[in-house]
């Protein structure tokens, strides 16, 4: 990984940060990225001089909107886009008002697809650049009391799929990350209590780096997760029917 500059979203806590502050160590400008204002201060105070905070709303369009070519002018090319910001929220689908789905697209979804857009314009002159989406295991297969959430994490990863294949051709990299449930603040937010097994936001940073280093397409966090995936695709059916008697026993 050579020495540039790294925009990380969702970046004043969590994964996030966790994530600049690896990054920053090996002499990277970190612009980290966050709607929270104080939140965004303390963590680049945290991190030192390598740290840029970059105050943005992504639920807000017209705030992304030409983010990538503002930040550029100020900073100097990019090399590294890590999408990690992200929002939940816990609930039956069918008690899930409409506007609840739509913020959470925009935020999880939309927001990702313009950085994307705008980043592989800007990387395709230069011939080279890394963008890291952070997806979930949600992505592949979503718990009850979370659809909102994992639908848009699914989105994300079917366009990442795609985006790989076509950013190959211009020498740019595209890369999955896909974590279990971390130890945030996130869950708070989302009053959503997480069941099973946890992992650190400094375990899944280490993954991220472990992506961008050696270009690995797609990465699951937890390796018994990623075993399940392998059953899921070789019989979908009989696993669904295990995750709905396993729902029935612990609603």
């Amino acid at each position: 990984m050579t020495v540039a500059n790294a925009l990380i979203t969702g970046a004043s806590s969590g994964i996030g940060l966790s994530t600049a502050r690896r990054m920053a160590l090996r002499g990277h400008q970190v612009l980290l990225l966050s709607y929270d204002e104080v939140e965004l201060q303390q963590a680049c105070a945290s991190i030192g001089p390598r740290a840029v905070p970059v105050l943005c709303d992504l639920s807000h369009r017209d705030q992304v909107d030409g983010l990538w070519a503002r930040l550029e002018e100020l900073h100097g090319p990019i090399d590294y886009l890590i999408n990690n910001a992200g929002i939940g929220f816990q609930g039956p689908v069918v008690d899930t008002e409409t506007a609840v789905f739509r913020r959470i697209m925009e935020v999880n979804f939309f927001a990702a697809v313009s950085l994307c857009q705008q980043a592989v314009a800007a990387m395709k002159i230069r011939r080279r650049g890394h963008i890291l989406n952070l997806t979930s295991a949600s992505a592949r297969r979503s718990l009850a009391g979370i659809g909102a959430y994992g639908a848009s994490k699914a989105a994300l990863h079917a366009l990442t799929q795609s985006l790989r294949m076509e950013a190959s051709l211009d020498g740019i990299r595209v890369s999955e990350v896909l974590p279990i449930s971390v130890r945030t603040a996130f869950f708070e937010r989302a009053n959503y209590q997480p069941r099973g097994l946890t992992q650190s936001p400094e375990h899944v940073a280490e993954a991220i780096l472990y992506c961008l280093d050696r270009n690995i397409p797609e990465y699951t966090t937890h390796w018994p997760t990623g075993m399940g995936f392998g059953l899921d695709a070789l019989m979908p059916n009989w696993i669904a029917r295990l995750m709905n008697w396993w729902h029935r026993r612990h609603p």
